[in-house]
């Protein structure tokens, strides 16, 4: 069938078809009767709002892309919900694209939501992306979320990762911890550079270390937390690779939380308990931190723009 116009729905009710468009942009010229006799006709012919046409007219989509690299990611999964309830109370909509870390797909993405001329662009680099990955953006504003691109000058929101790093640690400080981990993220990740240094810089102003062998890398993922913390907290003198004695260690800064849920599995699986043998600390606050067996701490993200 073919699509009805505008043209279709002002012969249908007798009006002109600039009054039609008037009714659809709610404006107060056209009288109450026929308003209503416009919008009923719209009804009774299945009448569509073609938003594309509508865009290349006043070059607005009222959408935003949104390249995220896990719908998994419980962090990303509350973003993404957040995000949209605060474009949809403002006649926004988001459109939402995953990349899994790849980023030939990550450019297909951006490329393809540019062509759609989203009004603008909310995007996590897939791991490894480098300015000249991203497509020519044709004057599409972005903006980059969780992880920096060092030397692309656009804005980017994220959280205070070095304070909560520091906070992290002396959260567990505070409670006798004084060999104290890092857990997660990858390793030129930004965010987890400055999480990480964050720890560091507390431990060194404490007169402590974070030993270099403590400082476990592994993807951001729940069973790669498992492996990695699994390999710190044991010792297996036979390994092909030696694997550093972490059974001393009393304390773990995690990455995320999904990393913190991993590393608590670990200690599950090792016969350890959180709390007595080894504390936690998770980096995020998602809803499901409050539901961990082990009552999982974790640190808020408290996000804010960044000046260029």
């Amino acid at each position: 069938m073919a699509r009805v116009t505008l043209i279709d729905v002002a012969q249908h009710c007798g009006v002109s078809r600039a009054t039609v468009s008037l009714v659809l942009n709610d404006s107060p010229l056209v009288a109450t009767k026929t308003r209503d006799r416009v919008r009923q006709a719209m009804v009774e012919l299945g009448y569509v709002y073609n938003r594309a046409a509508a865009s290349l007219r006043t070059q607005h989509s009222d959408a935003i892309g949104v390249v995220l690299t896990n719908i998994t990611n419980p962090y990303f999964a509350e973003f993404a919900a957040g995000l949209q309830d605060a474009l949809t109370s403002s006649g926004t909509v988001p459109l939402l694209a995953v990349s899994g870390e790849d980023r030939a797909l990550q450019h297909r993405l951006v490329k393809s939501l540019v062509e759609r001329n989203v009004d603008g662009i909310v995007l996590v680099p897939a791991h490894g992306t480098q300015p000249g990955d991203l497509p020519d953006l044709v004057g599409t504003p972005l903006v980059l979320l969780a992880r920096r691109l060092n030397g692309l000058d656009v804005d980017y929101v994220g959280a205070q990762n070095r304070d909560g790093g520091y906070a992290a640690a002396e959260h567990l400080y505070s409670h006798g911890c004084r060999r104290i981990a890092f857990v997660g993220g990858f390793t030129d990740s930004s965010a987890r550079q400055e999480r990480a240094g964050g720890v560091a810089e507390f431990l060194n102003d404490h007169g402590l270390t974070l030993n270099a062998n403590h400082s476990v890398v592994c993807e951001p993922a729940r069973p790669q937390a498992r492996e990695a913390a699994m390999r710190l907290l044991t010792a297996d003198p036979d390994a092909d690779e030696p694997k550093v004695d972490g059974s001393d260690v009393d304390g773990i800064v995690c990455f995320s939380d999904v990393v913190a849920f991993g590393v608590l599995d670990a200690i599950a699986d090792l016969g350890r308990t959180v709390g007595s043998d080894v504390r936690v600390i998770g980096f995020d606050d998602v809803h499901d931190a409050g539901l961990a067996p082990a009552s999982l701490c974790s640190n808020e993200q408290r996000d804010r723009p960044s000046a260029r």
